[in-house]
């Protein structure tokens, strides 16, 4: 490779490869954040041709509206695929819910649960559902909370991504009713503090996406300069001797999963690195957890 080759010319000649798998593509002259951040640059500065757009949701449609075939269209426009992702689910959920009208949505909703519920109950709640739902549906209308509108680099950001997690879920913490505060050591094997009748808990928060993979064990270190196979940037294990709760905060809706350390620990080494959020429906808003935890010490 020429070692003068410079970081757009770089990118046009490993799209593909970066494309196929950005978390393990190595590289000694440009690290992964440093072509996301040009690719992100790129697609803002493509962006601000109409056309641009249009052809992008055009193409989509010609490959009849199929997820995995937007790699396709990245690699041939040069993009970071993530980035076209985001930008074609914006763009049709901005198509789909403009058709809609929330309120005629929302009444319908309320005519179903109405329909499988008893009458009695139904009306007792009816007046709070609606106003719940009214919430839920606009929520839903804009594809979950708002991210990065500024275009934060990728490093920053996903710095930043960690904090709102952490955030979240104090704030949320503090809504049910709990002592809760963060945590400022970076050092710190735990994220948070909860209080429950004077007794400490140590938490650790992690931010998901929906539909994503819990991992018990903190990425590899890596970047410019880090050799990500050496033991000491390897990940370490998350056991009940770093926390007492491990928190898995969807960053979407602000939905929050509380596992104790207790079932964490139960999973060997390869399991522990992809837990599926099915596999711990039960602990999800399980604020019981917390006094279960406590108690139990």
């Amino acid at each position: 490779m020429n070692l003068e080759m410079n970081l757009e010319q770089f990118v046009k000649k490993n799209i593909k490869a970066f494309n196929e798998k950005p978390s393990s593509f190595k590289n000694k002259q440009f690290n992964d954040t440093q072509i996301k951040d040009y690719l992100r640059r790129r697609f803002i500065e493509k962006c601000s041709d109409v056309k641009f757009k249009e052809k992008i949701l055009k193409n989509f449609e010609k490959l009849d509206y199929k997820r995995n075939e937007i790699t396709e269209i990245a690699n041939k426009e040069c993009l970071y695929k993530n980035d076209v992702v985001h930008f074609i689910e914006a763009q049709i959920f901005l198509d789909i819910f403009k058709k809609l009208d929330l309120q005629e949505l929302k009444d319908k909703s309320l005519e179903y649960i109405k329909e499988v519920s008893n009458d009695k109950q139904f009306n007792f709640i009816k007046t709070k559902l609606a106003k719940i739902l009214e919430k839920a549906l606009f929520l839903a209308s804009i594809d979950g909370f708002s991210t990065n509108l500024l275009h934060i680099n990728s490093g920053v950001m996903t710095a930043n991504a960690g904090d709102s997690a952490e955030f979240l879920f104090v704030a949320r913490a503090i809504l049910a009713g709990f002592n809760a505060s963060s945590v400022d050591v970076r050092s710190s094997r735990y994220d948070a503090i909860v209080d429950y009748n004077s007794t400490l808990l140590r938490i650790q928060i992690k931010g998901i996406s929906q539909g994503g993979i819990i991992s018990f064990r903190d990425r590899d270190r890596g970047g410019q300069g880090i050799d990500y196979r050496h033991e000491t940037n390897r990940g370490k294990r998350i056991t009940s001797e770093d926390c007492d709760i491990y928190v898995a905060m969807d960053k979407q809706m602000g939905i929050c999963y509380l596992i104790p350390m207790s079932f964490a620990d139960t999973f060997d080494d390869e399991k522990c690195t992809k837990i599926k959020l099915e596999e711990i429906e039960q602990y999800k808003e399980n604020w019981e957890v917390i006094k279960e935890v406590a108690e139990s010490k």
